[in-house]
């Protein structure tokens, strides 16, 4: 069941957190002591459950948090102008050395002596 929704989280959590009342309250209603209810295999599921949710929660806060300070950081960006800064002047490239004439090749300086 996972959900990237937070509502939904919330209400798995709640839900989780009901059913974990339930079983507590059954089984201290049976007599169980404490340290035989921490041990309760159901328990023990329904309070990863609740941390799982908790983890998750808290992720999609801190992605939520993240999302406000871009947000807030491009607006800023975009509010200040920009400034045109002066654009440096290439060098003139210096004349190269005369090019060395390409190498050809075999192909055609075979076909150049029958022709």
């Amino acid at each position: 069941m996972s959900s990237e929704s937070r509502e939904t989280r919330l209400s798995q959590k709640a839900q989780w957190e009901a059913q974990l009342g339930r079983r507590t309250a059954l089984l201290s209603g049976k007599g169980i002591d404490e340290k035989k209810i921490a041990r309760d295999v159901l328990v023990k599921k329904l309070k990863a459950k609740i941390r799982e949710s908790q983890v998750r929660l808290d992720a999609i806060a801190a992605n939520v948090k993240r999302t406000e300070e871009l947000a807030a950081a491009k607006a800023a960006r975009l509010a200040t102008p920009k400034e045109e800064a002066p654009k440096p002047q290439k060098a003139p490239e210096p004349p190269a050395e005369e090019a060395k004439p390409k190498k050809k090749k075999k192909k055609e300086e075979a076909a150049q002596p029958q022709a």
